[in-house]
């Protein structure tokens, strides 16, 4: 069954030369560097804050952002990405290089995270920010965009560009532009988290069994203690007193699969089980693991934290042979030596591993979508495979990819021609001098 909407009108409330949808940790770095190039920017978001999975889903740890040099690690981009991390450090909300499965990662608290994104878009006279505001349709014109209809308190909205990046995570504007797109992987999804926060913990002692809490968690579940839903896990402190962020549960729908975080009534089931299954997982920590005795659940995360939805059909598709061999492209705008990090099939995490010190690129083309003029792809629904996804979906690439979206886009709006237009070799120079890609 279905019922006929009546069409109404909606008010362009904004106008920019670049509108980026969603304020996720790809849309910050795109708005900011379309606005350093000189582009008025309007960043639309739909939750009441910037960052996306780092804040809305309280990560913990900022992946992506390192890759080993003689032994050491350093950043892998110097653009945004690093100007990020080393701003939260200077604030006294995030700590690294922090070891981490052969790689490493930046402990950080989301709190920090949100206010830095705050400070940062506020210092860019050129960005207006439009919060509490869904992607809700597109309009075109020919295989142009010429708005896209946000979702309000007071009705529909328009916000009109010249040049869109689609930085929504979902790929919410190829979707509602009719634009090519792929779940997965011939349905294959990776499952989301629910992360949630113990306070009151003894930090000392906890992090000192940290080491033996994946091996403890997996004994549980090997025992059958179904109120734990993932074979492994962590406790990232937060670098407040007393608190960490636990990051070890897997939700799944009734059946066992994952979850579309694009579908209300997937989402809707996922955030009451999800908070279901956090409240088990510190439990255990409460009755199991040292220095948790007399901690306790503060809260969860605002949302569950989604992986994997749509992916945008790019003009070149990422691989996963072409990142497990570590290729490099005369068109890259951003790379990445994250590890290939799969939350899919059974309770375990599986990891493969990028060859020591090596790292592999995402060109230009792969943010550039099929029949679509002024549109750009950026973070997780860049056109890339399930596999390829696995690394390049973390925040310091998804930063990384943003930044290079943004360069383009202004670019584009400035000179007055498609994102097609623009010489990717050229963009990649601009950028390796930039510091964002080598």
């Amino acid at each position: 069954m279905t019922v006929q909407v009546p069409s109404a009108p909606a008010d362009v409330v904004l106008e920019a030369d670049v509108v980026v949808c969603g304020a996720g940790s790809a849309g910050l770095a795109a708005a900011l560097a379309a606005a350093r190039a000189g582009a008025s920017v309007a960043l639309v978001e739909r939750w009441p804050f910037f960052g996306g999975n780092a804040t809305a889903a309280s990560l913990g740890a900022i992946c992506g952002l390192y890759v080993r040099e003689e032994g050491d690690f350093g950043f892998l981009s110097n653009g945004i990405a690093r100007e990020w991390a080393e701003g939260l450090t200077a604030a006294g909300h995030g700590i690294g290089p922090v070891p981490y499965r052969e790689t490493a990662v930046m402990p950080y608290a989301p709190w920090g995270y949100k206010r830095l994104a705050d400070r940062s878009i506020g210092a860019e006279g050129r960005i207006t920010p439009l919060l509490h505001s869904l992607i809700a349709g597109c309009l075109r014109s020919g295989d142009a965009i010429e708005a896209v209809i946000v979702a309000t308190k007071r009705g529909p909205k328009a916000v009109r560009g010249r040049v869109f990046v689609d930085a929504t995570g979902d790929a919410d504007i190829v979707f509602h532009g009719g634009f090519g797109w792929e779940m997965g992987d011939a349905g294959r999804l990776q499952f989301p988290s629910m992360q949630f926060f113990m306070q009151n913990v003894d930090l000392q002692t906890a992090m000192s069994a940290m080491g033996e809490l994946s091996d403890r968690i997996r004994e549980a579940f090997a025992a059958g203690d179904r109120g734990l839903t993932r074979a492994g896990g962590a406790a990232i402190p937060t670098l407040r007193p007393g608190e960490v962020i636990g990051a070890m549960t897997r939700v799944a729908k009734a059946d066992g699969s994952p979850p579309d975080g694009t579908d209300v009534f997937d989402l809707t089931q996922a955030e009451l089980r999800g908070r279901q299954i956090a409240e088990d997982a510190a439990r255990f920590l409460t009755g199991e693991i040292p220095g948790f005795q007399s901690a306790y659940l503060a809260d969860t995360a605002t949302t569950v934290g989604i992986r994997e939805t749509r992916h945008g059909l790019g003009d070149h598709v990422v691989t996963f042979d072409e990142a497990v061999g570590c290729t490099k492209h005369p068109d890259a705008v951003a790379s990445s030596a994250w590890p290939f990090e799969f939350h899919t099939e059974g309770a375990e995490t599986t990891w493969e591993h990028l060859p020591d010190g090596d790292w592999f690129d995402i060109p230009y083309r792969s943010l550039l979508v099929r029949g679509a003029s002024n549109l750009l792809v950026a973070g997780r629904c860049i056109s890339a495979t399930h596999e390829a996804l696995a690394s390049s979906r973390v925040t310091g690439v998804c930063m990384a990819i943003g930044e290079g979206a943004g360069v383009a886009a202004a670019m584009s709006a400035d000179r007055g021609v498609g994102p097609r237009d623009l010489d990717g070799e050229k963009l990649h120079t601009d950028l390796v001098r930039a510091g964002v890609v080598r």
